[in-house]
C-alpha cells in the first residue's frame, strides 16, 4: 500500500528568517518601522554588524538575503555560511531554510534530502510548526528516508497540534483504518516525540559535522592542475 501526501511544503519563513517581500519584484526593505531592536535592521550596516557581533537573528537574516541576492549581490557561499552558523547558535528559521534548500538543491546547496531531515528535526525542537509537516511528508512518500506511515501519522499528529495542516493527519488516518497497529504506533511516537524535542536543544539534531564540505561542493572552482 502507498500512500501519497503532498510533497515537501514550501513554507514562507516570513520574519524568521527574512523580511517580508514587498509587492512586485522589488527587493525587501531593510527599514524597520519599530527600529533595530524590532522587527527588523534600520539597514545593511546594521545587519551587518549584528551579524559581525554573531547575533543569531541578524546572522539568518544576512544569510537569506545573500543567498536569495535581495537587496545585496548573490553570495550563496557566504549566505549558507551564515544560515549553518545562526542554526548552530540555535535559530529554528535558518535550520528550516537549510532544511528547505538541502531538499530541493537550491541556493547552492546540494540536493541531499536525507540531511535535510536532521535539519527540518532541528527547526521542529526550535518550534517551526512547517518542519512538523515537512517530516511527517517525508516519512509517508520515502523522502530521504524509509517510507514509514507509523511515523508519518506521528509527526502529522505534532504538526496538528501546532496549528498546520491538520487535514494531512486526517486524510492519512483515514487511509490507514485497515491499518489500526500503524495508528497507535504513530500515537505512541507522537507523545515520545514531543517529549524529546522538549528535553533536548535544536542543537542536539543538527549534523554532528557542518555540511559545508557538501553543500559548498557544487560552487568550488576545479583544482588548478600541476603544470
Amino acid at each position: 500500500m502507498k500512500i501519497f501526501l503532498p510533497a515537501l511544503l514550501l513554507a514562507t519563513l516570513a520574519a524568521t528568517t527574512a523580511p517580508a517581500a514587498t509587492p512586485g519584484d522589488a527587493p525587501p526593505k531593510l527599514v524597520s518601522r519599530t527600529g533595530g531592536g524590532g522587527g527588523g535592521w534600520a539597514d545593511l550596516a546594521e545587519l551587518e554588524a549584528a551579524a559581525a557581533k554573531g547575533t543569531p537573528r541578524a546572522l539568518a537574516d544576512l544569510g537569506e538575503l545573500l543567498v536569495r541576492g535581495d537587496g545585496v549581490p548573490k553570495d550563496e557561499a557566504r549566505g549558507l555560511a551564515l544560515l549553518e552558523r545562526a542554526a548552530r547558535a540555535g535559530h529554528g528559521g535558518a535550520a528550516f531554510r537549510l532544511a528547505m534548500l538541502l531538499s530541493h538543491g537550491e541556493g547552492g546547496a546540494a540536493k541531499d534530502p536525507a540531511r535535510a531531515l536532521a535539519y527540518f528535526k532541528a527547526a521542529a525542537a526550535g518550534g517551526e510548526a512547517e518542519a512538523f509537516f515537512n517530516l511527517g511528508a517525508a516519512h509517508a512518500n520515502g523522502t530521504g528516508t524509509r517510507r514509514s506511515y507509523a511515523e508519518a501519522l506521528a509527526w502529522l499528529i505534532t504538526a496538528r497540534e501546532r496549528g498546520v495542516h491538520a487535514d494531512a493527519e486526517k486524510r492519512l488516518r483515514e487511509q490507514l483504518q485497515a491499518q489500526p497497529r500503524w495508528i497507535e504506533t504513530g500515537e505512541r511516537r507522537a507523545r515520545e516525540i514531543n517529549a524529546e524535542l522538549k528535553e533536548r536543544a535544536l542543537t542536539e539534531f543538527l549534523p554532528p559535522t557542518a555540511p559545508l564540505d557538501r553543500v559548498l561542493e557544487p560552487l568550488r572552482p576545479p583544482a588548478a592542475k600541476a603544470p
